[in-house]
């Protein structure tokens, strides 16, 4: 086939896949509001306010594969990024749903920056980008160690970080309750041995989080 008429063709094909992952990404939003009816708590009108405004780095616990889906319905679909490790976004099946949709993979195993290009282009468009900086699941939903990725680009970026602490554990008909915080108080661009003072920033958004947690 011509490539003039091929390309065409291709971004009419792309541009109706995206929409049909949108159209089933709400339903599968939908079909968690009904099993889960979240329940968002803010701290503060502070914290509502920051968040809706957008433009912020927002850090969760990660106990279940459904945060990285339930979370951006809760917290809207078209302001919310969601960073996903690149084993999960390169799975045959759901690889093409996470390329339409607002995720941005990043590889844990070996130095990887292209993802922070990626989540300082969404908080320029005035997104919130969503990290799990456990980088995994919690195996007994206790926190893990925080990696500090996230402090990174804030640091990059100026951008505020929002905690959030999920809790309920996804049970059918019983609510998921969402906590979110104020944006924590840490200057990540602070003087200083970087590793140091990013080490303590993820301590102590670790312990903030956990707090809400309890």
């Amino acid at each position: 086939m011509n490539e003039k008429i091929l390309e065409p063709v291709l971004f009419v094909g792309e541009k109706v896949f995206n929409f049909i992952s949108k159209v089933i990404f709400c339903g599968w939003c939908i079909w968690n509001h009904i099993c889960y009816m979240p329940r968002l708590i803010w701290e503060s009108k502070e914290a509502k306010n920051t968040l809706k405004n957008g433009g912020n780095i927002l850090i969760a616990n990660h106990t279940s594969h459904k945060d990285g889906s339930f979370l951006p319905h809760v917290l809207g679909i078209d302001k919310t990024a969601v960073l996903v490790t690149r084993k999960w976004y390169d799975k045959k099946g759901i690889n093409l749903f996470f390329k339409a949709l607002n995720y941005i993979p990043i590889n844990l195993e070996e130095t990887d920056t292209e993802w922070e290009e990626k989540a300082k282009a969404a908080l320029e468009k005035g997104m919130n980008v969503l990290i799990f900086p456990e980088g995994k699941l919690s195996p007994d939903g206790m926190l893990q160690e925080f990696l500090p990725g996230f402090l990174i680009l804030a640091r990059h970026t100026g951008a505020r970080v929002i905690p959030l602490a999920v809790s309920g554990g996804y049970q059918m008909l019983k609510r998921e309750t969402v906590k979110i915080g104020n944006p924590i108080d840490f200057d990540a661009s602070q003087k200083g041995r970087p590793s140091v003072i990013l080490k303590k920033g993820a301590e102590i958004c670790k312990d903030t989080i956990k707090n809400m947690m309890e």
